[in-house]
């Protein structure tokens, strides 16, 4: 039980990574706060929890929302006190747009949700780890934060804008005893990847290998490592 009655607030935990990195933190014995904007899903996580003997609350929280993440940071210290880990997971994508074609509704949606929502969720669930002193947090890019493509830019954008993030976050929690890192995963086999290539790819990742590595970071990362990714791709 490496997560025994720590708490846990996943972004985008309705399906795919944030489903699978809920599931594998409940199973260490962590409370989970899954959140996102499809009550139907998260109820079923939430269930899926519960029933495998788990601790779950289903959050309304839609990143791109100035004032849903601080409410959820309240509701979820209502009910359990403290919020030790928080996964940043919740992310979009506009498929076969290069960064020149792109509008600005498009670049909005993706800015807003993938690195604006990262920002506003952190800031929400901060005051309370800096108080405590103590906290990790995972935020989830991708293979394209570090490696260009044409075909989505705005999503690459946001994904280097995560890694910058990430890098800046760490740094300045460091003296507040408060551990960011991230994942950087190639394309993992889910509804969102599907939507592109519905027939799927079998070197695709899957959401419990991403979840496996959620898991190091959360319970057997060094204390000292933070500010890195965790790259899964090839060179």
């Amino acid at each position: 039980m490496l997560l025994e009655d720590k708490v846990a607030l996943i972004t985008g935990g309705g399906r795919g990574i944030g489903r699978a990195i809920a599931l594998a933190f409940a199973a260490e014995g962590a409370h989970i706060a899954v959140t996102g904007r499809n009550a139907e899903r998260l109820a079923s996580v939430a269930e899926e929890i519960r029933a495998g003997g788990g601790q779950a609350q289903a959050y309304a929280l839609d990143v791109t929302r100035d004032e849903d993440a601080p409410r959820v940071v309240e509701q979820v210290l209502a009910e359990w006190g403290r919020i030790d880990l928080l996964v940043n997971n919740a992310g979009v994508i506009e498929y076969e747009v290069p960064v020149w074609a792109t509008d600005v509704e498009q670049w909005d949606y993706v800015m807003n949700t993938n690195l604006r929502g990262m920002f506003l969720t952190t800031r929400a669930v901060l005051p309370h780890m800096m108080q405590r002193q103590q906290g990790v947090i995972i935020n989830i890019g991708s293979s394209s934060g570090r490696l260009p493509e044409g075909d989505f830019g705005a999503y690459v954008t946001s994904k280097f804008g995560v890694v910058g993030y990430t890098a800046s976050l760490a740094h300045s929690l460091r003296e507040h005893g408060i551990r960011v890192n991230g994942i950087n995963p190639d394309w993992v086999d889910t509804d969102m990847a599907r939507a592109s290539d519905p027939n799927g790819d079998p070197s695709w990742i899957t959401p419990e290998q991403i979840a496996d590595a959620a898991l190091y970071l959360a319970a057997r990362a060094p204390y000292l490592m933070t500010g890195q990714f965790i790259d899964l791709f090839g060179g």
